[in-house]
């Protein structure tokens, strides 16, 4: 199961490194009523998420596959809240090297590789600027999504250690 969704993310990721030879959509097939993105900390140590959030409204049928902000993908999920509908994207930035992962690039001669440098990403994006990979019809489009909104840092309190001992 967890090979299978590796490859699913593996899949995604590609399809988003090939996403600057295709145009971006201008007018997708969902509307976009507000996008905003926060800082959590805390809850346990160590945990940390960066939260983006897009309502949206559609009548079609649309099948997102991936989300890119802040030089991160994942695949996100849907969610309703008061009667809205959002597309959630939780990045973990609780490790120090979860921002970036790099591709090589490899040489014949393996001297030549000596001090071989990551290529760096072929797409700039606003640090208030995201992507948008998704689906219709099984045909896959970009969405360009500008202006989010940065909402202030949450922090949450620290869980109390759960402990399994009875006390009588």
């Amino acid at each position: 199961m967890i090979r299978m969704k590796l490859f699913g993310i593996l899949l995604l990721t590609i399809s988003f490194t090939q996403c600057k030879s295709h145009k971006f959509e201008q007018t997708p097939p969902f509307s976009v009523k507000s996008a905003t993105y926060t800082h959590v900390t805390g809850g346990t140590p160590g945990n940390n998420t960066l939260d983006l959030m897009i309502e949206f409204t559609t009548e079609k049928d649309v099948q997102f596959e991936a989300v890119s902000f802040q030089e991160r993908t994942i695949q996100p999920v849907i969610e309703q809240k008061g009667g809205k509908q959002y597309l959630a994207a939780r990045f973990d930035t609780s490790t120090p090297n979860s921002k970036k992962k790099y591709d090589l690039e490899l040489h014949s001669d393996s001297k030549k590789e000596y001090g071989n440098k990551p290529k760096e990403e072929a797409i700039n994006l606003k640090e208030n600027e995201a992507i948008i990979v998704y689906k219709v019809n099984g045909k896959s489009h970009f969405y360009k999504l500008e202006n989010i909104e940065k909402k202030e840092s949450v922090r949450m309190p620290s869980a109390k250690p759960q402990s399994n001992q009875k006390h009588l």
